[in-house]
């Protein structure tokens, strides 16, 4: 795969993640009302927020790791991952203890990356059988 190829599939993955969480919010509040709504709404800026942490740490430890020129990271930046861990958690269980949230609709909301995801492994498969001709041969030369 090349550069555009990888940039693109970025792009369908970040417009997926907003399609589903737009989706599901929508379902949620037709469905279960204002808390499930709520709930998306949250569990969708924490799948956000999730990602883009995730790639800043990704980023640091693969950037140090080039710079020192060996396999080692710093403490802190493998911490991150972690880090990241305690402060979703805290947030998802003071909503929760509000009582505004529905939790079912905070785990919906969250999951909305893996709902583009999944977006993107149907797209990828659709592109990959139209690539092939019925008679077996590939119109990739």
């Amino acid at each position: 795969m090349s550069e555009i190829d990888d940039s693109a599939m970025e792009r369908r993955f970040q417009r997926n993640t907003y399609v589903v969480i737009a989706v599901a919010l929508i379902a949620g509040w037709l469905w279960s009302g204002w808390r499930m709504a709520l709930g998306v709404m949250l569990g969708g800026a924490l799948s956000l927020f999730n990602k883009r942490w995730l790639q800043v740490s990704v980023r640091a430890m693969l950037s140090k790791a080039v710079v020192l020129q060996n396999s080692r990271v710093p403490p802190f930046t493998a911490s991150k991952f972690v880090l990241r861990y305690f402060v979703i958690a805290i947030v998802i269980g003071a909503a929760v203890w509000t009582g505004e949230f529905h939790p079912l609709g905070i785990g919906i909301g969250f999951a909305a990356f893996a709902g583009g995801v999944m977006i993107e492994a149907v797209y990828q498969l659709y592109s990959s059988f139209r690539l092939v001709k019925p008679g077996g041969n590939s119109t990739r030369e």
